[in-house]
C-alpha cells in the first residue's frame, strides 16, 4: 500500500476507504472490497509502529466483517485491535505521555468486550479474551479491576477442569499482590477440593503441592483464632505440628521429606512465638517456594 507514514495520510486513507461504503443511487457499496482495504491500512499501522491507527482500521475491518456475516472474522479484527490499543497504551507509559483518560485503554477494553458478545456462549474463547485482558491490564500495572475479570474466567471455565484451576490459581496470585490473604486461603482450598480426590499426575501433584506450603503460610500470616478455626483448617496445621510424612494428603501432592520437616519446623516455630530460627527457615526454604510464596516472608 503506497501511504506515507504520518497519521494525517493515514487519516485520508481511511476517510477515502469510508467513502467507498457510502449508499450510492443504484450501486451497492462493497463491502468486501473496503474490508480487504482497512486491513492492509491496519497491518501497514501495525508495521510502521502506529499501534493506534492500526487499533482504529482493524474496528473498521470488523464492521465490514459483521455486515458481511462473518463472524469469525469480526471477532478476530476486534481481538487484533484491542491488541494494538493496548500497545498503544504501553508505548505511551514507556515514553511517560499516557493519557489521563486512558483512551487507548479504554478502546481496548471496548474492543474485547465487543468480541465476548459475539462468541458462541460458552465458548473457551471467551475464557481467553479474560485471562488477555489480565494479562494487558498487568503489562500497565493495574491490578485492581483483574478480580472481576479473573471471577468470570473461572465461572466461564466450569466445564474444564484445567482451564478452571488455571484461573483459580491466577486469581489466588492476585489476592496474595493486593494483600487479601483471606481470599487466597480460600481459593486455594477450592483448587484443593477440587483435585485431591482425583487420580493424581505431575501437573495435578505440583497444583496441591504449591496450595499446600501457600495454605500454611497464610493460615500462620493470619492467625485466626483456634475457635474460628476452620476443621480442616485446624486438620491442615496439625499435620505440620505433630504429623507425619505418610499423611495420605501429603501423598497426593508429593512433598518432599525435606520440605515437610521444613514446614513442621516453621509451623512449631510460630506457634511457640519464639521468631529467632525464622531467618535460617527463611534460607533453608527459599529454594523450594514460588514466587508468590517468598512475598510471604515479608508479609
Amino acid at each position: 500500500m503506497s501511504v506515507d507514514s504520518s497519521g494525517t495520510d493515514i487519516l485520508d486513507q481511511y476517510k477515502h476507504i469510508s467513502n467507498k461504503l457510502k449508499k450510492r443511487f443504484l450501486r451497492k457499496p462493497n463491502v468486501t472490497e473496503a474490508c480487504d482495504s482497512f486491513t492492509s491500512l491496519g497491518q501497514y499501522c501495525e508495521n510502521i509502529e502506529m499501534p493506534s491507527y492500526a487499533g482504529m482500521c482493524w474496528i473498521a475491518a470488523a464492521r465490514c466483517e459483521g455486515s458481511l456475516g462473518n463472524i469469525p472474522g469480526e471477532t478476530s479484527c476486534l481481538v487484533r485491535s484491542a491488541r494494538n490499543f493496548v500497545l498503544a497504551e504501553v508505548k505511551n507509559k514507556s515514553l511517560g505521555c499516557q493519557s489521563v483518560s486512558d483512551e487507548n485503554l479504554q478502546a481496548a477494553l471496548s474492543c474485547y468486550a465487543h468480541a465476548r458478545t459475539r462468541l458462541p456462549e460458552s465458548c473457551p474463547l471467551a475464557t481467553g479474551i479474560n485471562l488477555e485482558i489480565v494479562e494487558s491490564l498487568n503489562k500497565l500495572d493495574i491490578n485492581h479491576a483483574n478480580e472481576m475479570y479473573l471471577k468470570d474466567a473461572v465461572d466461564l471455565s466450569q466445564n474444564s477442569l484445567d482451564i478452571k484451576v488455571h484461573c483459580l490459581e491466577l486469581l489466588a496470585s492476585n489476592y496474595i499482590e493486593r494483600g487479601d490473604y483471606t481470599a487466597a486461603l480460600d481459593t486455594f482450598t477450592e483448587i484443593t477440593n477440587l483435585l485431591e480426590n482425583l487420580p493424581p499426575n505431575g501437573t495435578r501433584s505440583d497444583v496441591l503441592l504449591n496450595c499446600e506450603v501457600s495454605r500454611i503460610f497464610l493460615l500462620l500470616i493470619l492467625r485466626p483464632a483456634p475457635q474460628k478455626l476452620a476443621p480442616h483448617f485446624t486438620k491442615l496445621l496439625e499435620t505440620f505440628t505433630w504429623g507425619d510424612k505418610n499423611d495420605s494428603h501429603l501423598n497426593a501432592c508429593c512433598m518432599s521429606e525435606e520440605l515437610f520437616l521444613l514446614l513442621q519446623s516453621l509451623v512449631i516455630t510460630c506457634q511457640s512465638l519464639d521468631t529467632s530460627s525464622l531467618p535460617y527457615l527463611e534460607g533453608c526454604m527459599w529454594p523450594h517456594l514460588t514466587t508468590d510464596q517468598k512475598v510471604f516472608f515479608v508479609a
